[in-house]
């Protein structure tokens, strides 16, 4: 029976091996969360100047539109001014 004790015991993963082994898996995550918050901050920060972008694009573009159409730009804010009026007074 001893030398069954013995086998196990040297099978045995050893109390400081445990803890090098938690302690490398430790590293390793924090090293991975870093990884993945710099690689989320950076995507979102380029999502919200491709966001900007798009908005001055499109004011730009409302911009340019009513100063080459300036009726059709006065008709059509009326058309919606007249549907939102409608609507308010049936709520």
């Amino acid at each position: 029976m001893s030398n069954s004790n013995a086998a196990v015991r040297k099978d045995a993963p050893h109390k400081d091996d445990l803890s090098h082994q938690i302690e490398a898996l430790r590293a390793d995550v924090s090293k991975l969360m870093a990884t993945v918050s710099d690689d989320v901050s950076e995507g979102i920060g380029q999502a919200g100047r491709q966001i900007s972008q798009t908005g001055r694009d499109a004011r730009t573009t409302a911009t340019n539109t009513v100063i080459q159409h300036p009726l059709a730009a006065v008709g059509i804010a009326a058309g919606i001014g007249l549907l939102l009026g409608l609507v308010a007074r049936k709520g």
